[in-house]
């Protein structure tokens, strides 16, 4: 018996004195998923953000206004489970929206709730050109918006080829684009649109020297008589090889092809969606393309998010302009020149961009790792691609298993995993998601689609806006150039 009890009082001892010396038989330590009052700091029911969980759990503002990526496949829940929570659940603040909206569905399910909040509903609709809002990019700008110009003219090359072609080819097609814009920009602001851009490079033909007498009366800078660069310019530009001119010319003509469809015409040829207007009263844009359109309209697309982006950035917001929530779903199928720097930019003028992606590699191909690191949350939901779960997994780290058989064992065994490996993160429940920051621990989280939310299943009923009133052709400045090469 004594025996037995000097044993127990050794175990005892010799257990004390693990614990004293900091062991345990086994622990962990390297990356963690959030704790519960950890998640409840980054999203909780008194932040005016984003929603994230499609019930009440938002984001604050300000780590809205680091944007997030919302990546899942097609028909997972991204559109259902987060962009129509979100559309409602702004609907009662105070901002405007832009709403990428490939199928219509999104429109036909909010755009009367919206409207009825206060909202004025504008709908960018080339397969119904009745009730489409018109749009030029270049709507508003002259001789002094050079800079503004040449990012569109860019904008215009770059979605169609990105980067697939050399540089020196497109920047030869864009420089021949801007020459034309703004020889219009100096002399004829209200002629500038695209049909008519489009009009100009038709008549190029092989060397340009049917547009000789045109440039030479339009190239003048009504700000300084004395500054002859686009003419010098053009002089340079039709004593190259007759080869390359015509590479020129072909490659603004099939990244401008879509505008010898009139109807394309009739919806860039003028504008009355205003964009300066944007932050002063509540407003939601719906860019509404036929998914079975969708190669044929991008150019509009990307267009329209580069004179937007450019509008939101041109000043900075007063307190009393109203934050902007932008929803881009597809947005791995938009080329947006120079993105990488404004999605790191433009969260100083109070935008928040949430990107829709169906797999990490759409934005790794186009623009790097640089755009990623501008996106500061990560939303991913199960059954991605591989490239996306590994990545990911990667991000969120490995745990360390440290291990010892016996407490008077000297050995000690490690065994470094996945916190999260990518076959689990593939195979969450359909209502999980992940939640991943650039800065917090990462945590799974439950939403409901909004056809689940009670509240806004309701909302949803309300259906479509239909305004009172088809949209009405507005006569546009046509360019036409007689046969001796003067405008009419």
């Amino acid at each position: 018996m004594s025996k037995l009890i000097a044993d127990t009082l050794k175990t005892f001892f010799n257990v004390g004195k693990f614990i004293a010396k900091g062991y345990v038989l086994k622990k962990e330590e390297g990356a963690r998923f959030a704790k519960n009052s950890e998640q409840n700091e980054i999203i909780n029911s008194s932040n005016r953000g984003l929603l994230i969980n499609g019930i009440n759990k938002r984001l604050s503002e300000k780590e809205s206004f680091k944007h997030i990526a919302i990546i899942a496949k097609s028909g997972i829940g991204k559109t259902t489970g987060y962009i129509y929570p979100n559309i409602f659940d702004k609907a009662d603040s105070n901002c405007s929206m832009l709403i990428t909206d490939p199928s219509s569905e999104i429109y036909e399910t909010t755009s009367q709730h919206l409207k009825n909040r206060g909202f004025k509903i504008v709908r960018l609709n080339p397969s119904n050109i009745n009730q489409s809002s018109r749009f030029n990019p270049f709507h508003g700008l002259g001789a002094e918006d050079i800079i503004e110009i040449e990012q569109i003219c860019t904008s215009i090359i770059k979605s169609k080829y990105g980067n697939d072609k050399e540089q020196v080819w497109n920047d030869g097609a864009i420089s021949l684009l801007e020459l034309f814009a703004k020889c219009l920009a100096y002399t004829q602001p209200e002629y500038l649109n695209l049909p008519n851009l489009n009009y100009l490079i038709q008549m190029f033909g092989e060397s340009g020297e049917n547009l000789d007498d045109w440039v030479i009366e339009h190239s003048i800078n009504p700000y300084d008589e004395q500054d002859r660069s686009i003419l010098d310019f053009w002089i340079g530009l039709r004593s190259n090889n007759a080869n390359m001119l015509t590479s020129y010319a072909t490659i603004v003509k099939t990244a401008l092809k879509q505008l010898n469809n009139r109807k394309i015409q009739r919806l860039l040829s003028n504008n009355d969606i205003d964009l300066e207007d944007f932050r002063k009263q509540k407003t939601a844009i719906f860019l509404s393309f036929p998914d079975n359109q969708q190669d044929y309209y991008q150019f509009l697309v990307d267009i329209f998010y580069a004179r937007f982006f450019s509008v939101m950035m041109s000043k900075k917001p007063t307190p009393r302009d109203l934050n902007v929530y932008c929803f881009l779903d597809e947005f791995g199928n938009a080329y947006v020149d120079n993105f990488p720097t404004i999605v790191t930019t433009i969260r100083k003028y109070r935008v928040s961009l949430s990107v829709v992606l169906q797999g990490i590699s759409q934005l790794n191909k186009k623009y790097g790792d640089m755009a990623k690191s501008g996106i500061s949350s990560f939303i991913i939901y199960a059954g991605g691609d591989y490239e996306t779960l590994n990545e990911q997994s990667q991000l969120i780290g490995k745990k360390r298993i440290i291990q010892r058989n016996k407490f008077e064992d000297h050995v000690t065994s490690y065994q470094d995993i996945d916190l999260l490996p990518p076959a689990e993160l593939r195979t969450m429940k359909d209502n999980q998601a992940l939640f991943l920051s650039s800065n917090k621990y990462p945590f799974i989280f439950e939403f409901q689609p909004f056809y689940k939310n009670r509240k806004f299943l309701t909302l949803s009923k309300k259906g479509e806006y239909i305004p009172l009133e088809k949209q009405k052709d507005m006569c546009w400045n046509q360019l036409f150039l007689k046969k001796n090469n003067k405008n009419k």
